[in-house]
């Protein structure tokens, strides 16, 4: 399936997106399927976003296909819906100026598939196929693909300085791709690496997401480290550990949350709450990242029993479980009984929430005459831990029985 001198016939794999370019090639202009789609046929990965690259400008996409959006029209990029996806057409352009390490200054539309290719990243994504299934390949991609090895078109100190990120970038793909990178591209992330500090939170989050999921995460970890980039990142510049957090065998884990919650165990960051500002994560993260964190706590000190799977909840238990895998507290082989007896323990739970109280509020209310307010929560809580400790039933007669005593604990001075 590779070539040499840029040249092989290949079979056309894009088969929904054939329509597009015959349709743009029809019309005089010239259209190839580039970057990430190319390099993922290549390697045989499943094939996600499929762009295409041609020599039409803009207005001629929009004029050629009834479905378009503009979603970057001003830098030569139309979505086409076609078939119920969606494809990226974007004009052969050139870039020049980043002041902002991210958008180019000035934009120019160019007639050569040559110098779109030339302002690409890495040499494994400046890979273009045509309507015929032949690959141009203008820097090395397919032999950077045999040797599993990442490399950056041209200058990787030009390359980084226009966009910082690329050095993340870089990194999360020797994880998914579990290739090397290169000698030239480590010591230019090395020198670089204090440009991450100008760029958004929001993006590099994106690329350590992806990053800790990869195959090769230790390795990227490893690459993390050696070019100082992780100490550029908010809350981790002293996050020296990387004995730790290299050690961790992430592939056990199943959620981005179980991956963020041992990752910054192994940094020996515990107050999510602030990383999670700072890194501007949704409350679900960080609220399931600081349940994950705070029962692995728990679970290193005791055992599970009835009460901690309830309040844990039988999903964050079991990745507790799986956490303590990852770190080695766990043997692997264990987990399967380890995760069975949170199911059991989960199962035997009187109730699996508040709303499986066979009290309500209301009954409250009707029960004490008095009017709702914080004592509310207070009984509610307390109830919860009584039933689930099985020293009440869960049926309304013990709970009222149950209530009446509580609520004259409640009006004894103190």
């Amino acid at each position: 399936m590779f070539i040499k001198n840029g040249v092989t016939l290949l079979r056309f794999p894009f088969k929904n997106a054939a329509w597009i370019i015959d349709q743009l090639i029809g019309h005089g202009f010239e259209a190839y399927v580039v970057g990430g789609a190319v390099r993922d046929y290549l390697i045989d990965r499943p094939i996600h976003d499929v762009d295409i690259a041609t020599s039409a400008r803009p207005n001629d996409v929009v004029c050629l296909f009834k479905r378009t959006v503009p979603v970057g029209i001003n830098h030569g990029t139309v979505a086409v819906l076609h078939h119920g996806r969606t494809y990226e057409v974007t004009t052969f352009r050139s870039e020049s100026g980043y002041e902002d390490f991210r958008h180019p200054n000035h934009v120019s539309f160019v007639s050569s598939l040559d110098q779109d290719l030339m302002r690409r990243d890495f040499t494994i994504n400046a890979l273009a196929m045509d309507r015929a299934g032949k690959i141009i390949d203008l820097f090395g991609g397919q032999e950077d693909i045999r040797r599993q090895q990442i490399r950056m078109v041209g200058r990787p100190d030009e390359r980084i300085t226009e966009d910082p990120l690329r050095m993340m970038r870089g990194i999360r793909f020797a994880s998914e791709l579990e290739f090397s990178l290169g000698h030239a591209e480590q010591n230019a992330f090395l020198r670089k690496a204090s440009l991450l500090k100008k760029i958004s939170i929001e993006r590099i989050d994106q690329e350590m997401v992806r990053l800790l999921a990869g195959q090769g995460v230790q390795q990227a970890i490893h690459l993390l480290y050696k070019t100082k980039c992780i100490f550029m990142l908010p809350l981790l510049d002293h996050a020296d550990a990387l004995n730790e957090t290299a050690a961790i065998q992430y592939r056990i884990l199943q959620s981005d949350e179980e991956r963020w919650a041992a990752f910054l165990s192994g940094c020996r960051i515990m107050k999510v709450s602030t990383f999670a500002k700072h890194w501007k994560w949704s409350n679900e993260r960080s609220r399931n990242v600081a349940k994950i964190m705070h029962w692995t706590r728990f679970r290193m000190k005791t055992d599970w029993d009835v009460a901690s799977v309830y309040f844990a909840g039988c999903s964050i238990a079991m990745a507790v479980n799986r956490l303590l895998v990852s770190v080695g507290l766990i043997k692997e082989a264990a987990l399967p009984d380890a995760q069975q007896e949170v199911h059991q323990l989960w199962e035997n739970c009187p109730i699996h929430s508040r709303r499986d109280l066979a009290a309500t509020g209301h009954d409250f209310i009707a029960w004490s005459n008095e009017k709702p307010g914080p004592w509310m929560t207070s009984v509610i809580s307390e109830l919860e831990k009584q039933i689930v400790n099985g020293r009440i039933e869960n049926e309304k007669e013990a709970i009222h029985v149950w209530f009446k005593r509580w609520q004259d604990n409640r009006k004894q001075p103190y």
